[in-house]
């Protein structure tokens, strides 16, 4: 090793030219030293194997592979290394001042490329583009039920923010100054409830972020949350916690003349503190009971309040239950608008009448596309919100089965929205007004009961909704008069993360049977830049027709995708909708927004009160789907329902016999202790049926036959769900535990409890298959 230091050390010397006013510099012999020689930059090999001027004259063999060693080594540090910081070479600190002139250059490239994360990918050498094909490599994976690792995505993603430098809020309240304190007179004075209270008087551009659930008030100028401009009107809900993005309140400056309105009356001991420029916002307490639903789902326990990690950084209210969040920590990751999404949302749903254009006579179609990972769900809830402030009901139509916004996973659903929601899906389960059960988290297994679902759903739209001129005696008399638009309803529709192979093509087929005005696709480029990113034409005409395609900017992954993954999220939209309660009166078909107005997390579903079905009565037939479902026969039926998701689903009374299905259409025997299943029958049709929601079958009973059957769905649209559906899902582990004890389930040790075991699978097929489907084919490398 001294050898190669000084050799190394001499060819420096001869590189570097001496000023002729400088003595000249001898090379001192270098003395072995105790202490611990510095860690050389990663992106250099090692000094044994890099060529040396003083060397002898090798042969022509080993300068190959010495220069092949050499560009291989480069190549992998510039790929795999690039993110680390840059350290000081221990030949600097070892000699006599000499920087070396390719070191300096390699910590140059390396301090640019700290932010860049992603594999650098080498084009090919050939120009010729490759034909476009469903199945060119994309940052991406057709596996629905894993996530991308952390860092994986679009090289045009960037890190957004910077811990040390990002503040999340910089209003600091100060009591009686710009914080107020209301009571019980002053709330009522203000028409607002009973409960705890504060006003905040916030100046123009200032940042405001809370952790927790809270009832948000905007009495004076303009505030934005969430890419959302709220004025003077109603109460909104909020639902920030540590799961997803934390919303930023921010005061805006600039105000239309709606916001210069004061809703109701500020208090006169508040008054005085308001100036012309400030916004005055209320913030209440929100007793939901979601808070409870981390005592159900053990992994978002607690996401309501600030972890170890910032409890330095979090400064309570007066308000209980609710944070004011000063800096981002490992766990808090605040909500960011790209510069290319203010756009396309401008795009989508103009801030004025006079840029909509015929927006005003034709209710706009948004459609939006793109990558697992990439920001769909959070594009689509953005724009939805957006639209609500324009329109006074907007129609979302979910078609993307393993994360859905309003309803469970494993349907498409068609739901009416008429306020804005601010929070994650956990936290606004919805009725839909017409939705269709494929019992799975993927189309992979029925791909055209999944499109058949789709386009009974767009039939629905077109035909019932979209005009709503039957809607408006049903308008309600509260803000009737707040200009927003009545007389049409626009579409946004979601599209699911499956974009190569069959998830393509099911993709194209979802964009012809829509139809949409406008095209929202985030980016992600492709793992080989040959694949040609122009999509197939029939007779040169395009298949999205004449939609207006608008690219934008894919999000980067966050540290919130590893703490909690897909099935995570699954698992919290299920058991929030089974602990949720809704109206206990609803009128079939009203097209409305029906959303939870409280959570009954106080019991687990095992000690829930269920409803007692017979069967024999209430039920004319029971459907399965998913693979091997068709093997299933009619005396192992019951056992298949004791502890399953079913759909509840409304079929036409008038259809035919393979529609509704009997015993005696069947040939068989109708007596009561036979089940109404057909073996092997097809789903009820999507254009003859509807699901009016889920339930879980806790029991069943052959003698008498009875069903224990717990469900949100209100009673008054029970009567009407004589068909049961069982597909793929099932229940998560969380939905079976009683939180209430640890050892025992109602009374029951866990090892005695049925459908229920702890640990790894035993024997063969005990594990799960893992199945890889990113291997690429020999012309794709």
């Amino acid at each position: 090793m001294l050898s190669a230091i000084a050799a190394r050390k001499a060819r420096l010397k001869d590189s570097t030219p001496l000023e002729p006013s400088s003595p000249p510099k001898t090379a001192s012999p270098v003395q072995p030293s105790s202490e611990p020689v510095p860690h050389a930059k990663p992106s250099k090999p090692s000094s044994k194997r890099k060529q040396s001027i003083q060397s002898a004259s090798p042969s022509t063999r080993k300068k190959q592979r010495k220069a092949s060693f050499k560009g291989r080594k480069d190549g992998e540090s510039a790929r795999y290394f690039a993110a680390q910081r840059v350290e000081s070479d221990s030949f600097e600190e070892t000699g006599d001042g000499q920087v070396d002139s390719d070191v300096s250059m390699a910590s140059d490239d390396d301090e640019g490329a700290v932010l860049d994360l992603v594999p650098v990918v080498t084009p090919r050498k050939d120009s010729q583009k490759r034909a476009w094909s469903p199945s060119r490599p994309l940052l991406d994976s057709s596996d629905e039920d894993e996530s991308l690792p952390h860092g994986a995505g679009a090289t045009s993603r960037r890190s957004q923010f910077d811990p040390e430098r990002v503040v999340l809020s910089t209003f600091r309240p100060i009591q009686d100054q710009n914080s107020f304190s209301l009571s019980s007179e002053e709330l009522g004075s203000v028409g607002l409830s009973s409960d705890a209270a504060v006003v905040l008087i916030l100046s123009p551009t200032d940042t405001l972020s809370l952790l927790g659930p809270y009832q948000l008030t905007v009495l004076r100028g303009s505030v934005s949350l969430l890419g959302v401009t709220l004025h003077p009107s109603q109460t909104h809900q909020v639902f920030a916690c540590r799961s997803s993005p934390i919303p930023t309140l921010e005061a805006l400056a600039e105000r239309g003349e709606s916001s210069r309105v004061e809703s109701v009356a500020i208090p006169s001991r508040i008054r005085p503190a308001v100036r012309d420029s400030d916004s005055v916002v209320v913030l209440q307490e929100l007793k939901s009971g979601i808070e409870g639903l981390g005592r159900v789902v053990r992994t978002f326990n607690g996401i309501f309040s600030p972890s170890r990690y910032g409890q330095t950084d979090s400064i309570p209210l007066a308000i209980s239950g609710v944070h004011l969040l000063d800096q981002p920590s490992r766990d808090i990751q605040p909500f960011y608008l790209p510069h290319t999404w203010e756009a396309a949302l401008s795009l989508a749903c103009p801030p004025s009448p006079s840029q909509a254009g015929e927006a005003m006579l034709t209710p706009p179609v948004t459609l939006i596309r793109g990558p697992k990972n990439s920001g769909k769900s959070t594009f689509a809830r953005t724009l939805l919100n957006r639209s609500t402030m324009r329109y006074r009901k907007v129609a979302y139509l979910e078609c993307d089965l393993g994360q859905s916004e309003f309803t469970p996973g494993g349907m498409v659903a068609l739901t009416i929205i008429e306020k804005p929601v601010f929070g994650p899906p956990f936290t606004h389960p919805t009725l839909p007004h017409q939705a269709h059960y494929i019992g799975s988290t993927s189309p992979r297994t029925s791909p055209s009961h999944y499109l058949s679902a789709i386009q009974a759903l767009i039939y629905t739209y077109r035909l019932d909704i979209q005009y709503a001129t039957s809607l408006v005696d049903d308008q309600e008399t509260e803000g009737a008069d707040d200009g927003r638009i009545s007389d049409v309803i626009p579409l946004v529709v979601n599209t699911m993360g499956w974009t190569k192979g069959l998830g393509a093509d099911l993709s194209y087929k979802v964009e012809e049977l829509i139809e949409p005005a406008l095209i929202i696709e985030l980016d992600a480029p492709s793992y080989d830049q040959s694949w040609s990113k122009a999509r197939p034409t029939a007779a040169g005409t395009p298949s999205t027709g004449k939609s207006n395609i608008q690219t934008i900017e894919a999000i980067s992954s966050s540290i919130l995708s590893t703490r909690f993954t897909a099935s995570d999220h699954r698992a919290s939209s299920i058991l929030s909708y089974f602990h949720a309660v809704f109206s206990p009166s609803l009128a079939s078909g009203t097209v409305k927004q029906v959303a939870a107005s409280a959570w009954n997390t106080a019991l687990p579903l095992c000690a829930q009160v269920p409803y007692e079905v017979d069967w024999s009565s209430a039920v004319d037939r029971v459907c399965l789907l998913g693979a091997g479902t068709e093997d299933v026969v009619p005396s192992e039926i019951l056992r298949v329902l004791n502890g399953a998701i079913v759909a509840l689903v409304r079929a036409n009374p008038d259809a035919d016999g393979d529609i509704l299905p009997n015993a005696a259409a069947s040939g068989e025997t109708a007596t009561v202790d036979i089940v109404p299943y057909i073996q092997g029958s097809a789903p009820p049709n999507p254009s003859m049926s509807t699901t009016l929601g889920l339930a879980l079958i806790r029991a069943v009973s052959s003698s008498p036959s009875r069903l224990h059957v717990l469900t949100p769905v209100p009673s008054s649209l029970l009567g009407q769900c004589r068909v049961l559906v069982k597909g793929e899902m099932e229940i998560p582990i969380w939905g079976m535990l009683d939180f209430r004890s640890e050892g025992d389930i109602a009374g029951v040790e866990r090892s005695a409890v049925p459908y229920l075991k702890w640990g790894k699978g035993e024997g063969i097929g005990g594990e799960r298959r893992r199945v890889r489907r990113n291997l690429m084919r020999k012309g794709q490398m």
